[in-house]
């Protein structure tokens, strides 16, 4: 099963970015790399304190966030060498968000011919599978 990612007509394909800051008051730096990486938002989660499994720079804290945004491939890989010389950004993750097809898009379920029918929905004896064995190697 191949998933497509979402593109629209301008070729951007849409992205998820989720993060973890020093302070709160740090995710507009995260928005200024979008700005400047000609990132477009989508939505935004607020930002949550969180504790730390382990610490990471030191820090038992963080704070949380999660972006949805728009962009051209070649900015992301720009936003993510951004993202990780910052010093704001204790960790990020980007990934591209899969389309998922509507129910109306789906294909319709294979038909079945009648033996397939009765074979795969009822048991078999063993007298009915040695005559339908000869029956297929005459």
């Amino acid at each position: 099963m191949s998933t497509k990612i979402k593109k629209n007509s301008e070729g951007k394909k849409v992205y998820e970015l989720a993060f973890l800051l020093k302070d709160p008051s740090l995710d507009k730096v995260v928005l200024d790399f979008l700005a400047q990486h000609k990132a477009v938002v989508i939505d935004q989660s607020p930002i949550n304190s969180i504790k730390l499994a382990y610490p990471i720079k030191k820090h038992v804290t963080g704070f949380f966030g999660v972006i949805n945004l728009e962009a051209e491939p070649d900015n992301i890989k720009a936003l993510s060498t951004a993202l990780n010389l910052s010093a704001d950004v204790l960790r990020f993750l980007i990934i591209a968000v899969p389309s998922v097809k509507k129910s109306s898009e789906r294909t319709e379920p294979r038909k079945v011919n009648k033996t397939e029918a009765t074979t795969s929905n009822s048991v078999l004896s063993n007298k009915d599978l040695e005559d339908k064995l000869e029956e297929i190697l005459k």
